[in-house]
């Protein structure tokens, strides 16, 4: 029987060792994942307890007495120490990062201290002096031992209560894994194998199958809790919480920035202590505007909103606290102030300077210089004009969205350039009859300014191609061909970056609108050369949900 019992129970121990052997291999190969580490030593250290347990079984080893006894002392403080690695690797996985720091070793000085102390008792005490004492300190490491396996078991089921992507099931293998060989102790008692025996047999199948089936060493449940930590302290916002009396609760490095002082400094002090010229805005949840600041970069322009933050946990219960977000927004506003004033100079002051101007060529006698001058004018009045033409288009987007039949809007569109009696032809061709949701004077702008470069870019005859098109029941697609002179290289390089410079830029606004159009549409505008000649340009906008009901 006792053959039988050391055989079993070496074949047990044998099986183990492979086993986390294998995934301690396993997870070295994959080191470089943010919980790799701590998991390869919670691997490692299983298996070597398991090792340390087989060479006490195997009677070649054992027959000597040193040996067995530092198999046993080797088991011994493998067993005491694995809970602590055990909890190390719990913080990592859920996002409590894998550093040490004075806590985490404070979890090691419950089991350091009463080992040394238990060496020094054995050393210069009698045997039957030391026996109480080494009960005692015995004792508070299997107590300590005991409370870091449990803490670590609460960690990781906490975290996979709440986590969409970590299973049950993963859960439940994993910390049976690593708590089997503690509990066969108290529960085990058979005739073949004996608990440890048992129990690191269980820990190395569990967690063979975790390695081999999870994600036990991957990131991303590092980000579930640490996102909302480090994403808002690397935002470029300023972000403070307030209470209900408008005190600082917390704030991210660029709201102490912004402001000239430390996150310490802010924390508890009333922000209008801390925040120059909050004094007369809202600051309810759900307020949103525009406010004046004071800062280091001295008086800036932000864009604020107001959130409550509830318990996530209790679904009943109330606003706990408000988060302030402050965007500046100083570059937008100037921005925003000089288009609105120099659009006011093109459409007021320019047009009637030119009107002067074109009263003025009138009177001047030689006739080559007069149509000079009123050409040039009255392209210049044009172009005003369809600046402000494009503006009230485009003011249109904030409306909401309607049905919008492609087919009748490149219709109507190629009607009014046959009316004009423009050299060359438009012919219109619609496929599937395709319906998109947008807005009616835009899009039919964008094909009237696609139809005039066509046209009027052209010194001869022009032929225009117009069809209307479904792509693949996402896209609806208008494809406008012609066969003149086509888009210089440089304006299609110019329209593609979306930028213009002092040595690249386009010559008039028409194709300009053409993309702002789209794109505020929520669709693409492609610009290619066409064969031999000419361009085609594509427009794509999203097809509407209800199909071709307009």
């Amino acid at each position: 029987m006792a053959l039988l019992s050391t055989l079993a129970s070496a074949t047990a121990l044998t099986t183990a060792s492979a086993l986390l052997g294998y995934g301690t291999w396993r997870t070295a190969q994959n080191r470089d994942r943010p919980s790799a580490g701590p998991l390869l030593a919670v691997l490692g250290l299983l298996t070597a307890w398991a090792l340390f347990a087989l060479g006490g079984k195997l009677p070649v080893l054992s027959q000597f007495d040193i040996v067995s006894t530092a198999f046993s002392l080797s088991q011994l403080g493998a067993g005491l120490l694995f809970p602590g690695v055990w909890v190390v690797y719990a913080l990592s996985y859920t996002g409590r990062g894998s550093g040490l720091n004075a806590w985490r070793v404070a979890l090691f000085v419950p089991l350091v201290v009463p080992a040394v102390l238990s060496g020094v008792a054995l050393a210069v005490m009698e045997p039957g002096q030391a026996e109480p004492l080494l009960a005692a300190l015995f004792g508070t490491m299997f107590f300590h031992v005991t409370v870091l396996l449990v803490y670590g078991v609460y960690r990781l089921v906490r975290f996979g209560w709440n986590h969409p992507r970590i299973s049950d099931r993963q859960v439940a293998v994993v910390t049976g894994g690593v708590a089997a060989p503690y509990l066969l102790v108290v529960t085990w008692d058979g005739p073949l194998f004996t608990a440890t025996d048992l129990g690191l047999l269980a820990s190395g199948v569990l967690l063979f199958t975790a390695v081999r089936r999870y994600p036990v060493a991957s990131g991303f449940p590092e980000a579930d809790h640490i996102a909302r930590t480090r994403v808002v302290e690397t935002l470029r916002e300023a972000v403070l919480v307030l209470d209900w009396d408008d005190h600082v609760l917390d704030v991210n490095d660029t709201a102490a920035e912004w402001f000239g002082t430390t996150a310490d400094a802010m924390v508890g002090e009333s922000v209008h202590a801390v925040v120059d010229g909050l004094a007369e805005t809202d600051l309810a949840a759900g307020a949103t505007g525009r406010v004046s600041l004071q800062t280091e970069r001295g008086r800036r322009r932000f864009q604020y909103s107001v959130s409550a933050v509830t318990d996530a946990s209790d679904d009943d219960a109330g606003e706990v606290a408000r988060t302030l977000l402050l965007r500046d927004v100083t570059g937008s506003v100037t921005r925003q102030q000089r288009l609105t004033v120099l659009n006011r100079i093109l459409r007021h002051n320019v047009r009637n300077n030119l009107d002067a101007a074109l009263a003025y060529a009138d009177r001047v006698n030689d006739d080559e210089m007069r149509e000079g001058i009123t050409e040039n004018v009255q392209e210049t009045l044009e172009l005003a004009s369809k600046a402000r033409d494009a503006e009230e288009v485009m003011d249109s987007v904030t409306d909401a969205p309607e049905p919008v039949r492609l087919a009748d809007i490149a219709a109507t569109a190629a009607d009014q350039f046959r009316a004009e009696a423009y050299a060359g032809t438009v012919s219109v061709e619609a496929v599937n009859d395709p319906v998109v949701r947008s807005h009616r004077p835009v899009v039919r702008r964008v094909l009237v300014e696609l139809l005039e470069n066509a046209f009027v870019h052209s010194d001869g005859p022009v032929a225009v191609e117009v069809v209307v098109r479904d792509c693949r029941d996402e896209w609806a697609e208008v494809v406008v061909a012609d066969d003149g002179p086509g888009i210089p290289e440089e304006e299609r390089t110019v329209l593609a970056s979306g930028t213009e410079t002092q040595l690249e830029h386009g010559h008039g606004i028409g194709l300009w609108f053409v993309s702002w159009a789209v794109t505020q549409l929520g669709g693409t505008v492609q610009f290619e050369e066409n064969d031999p000649s000419g361009s085609v340009v594509t427009v794509r906008l999203t097809a509407a949900e209800d199909g071709r009901s307009a």
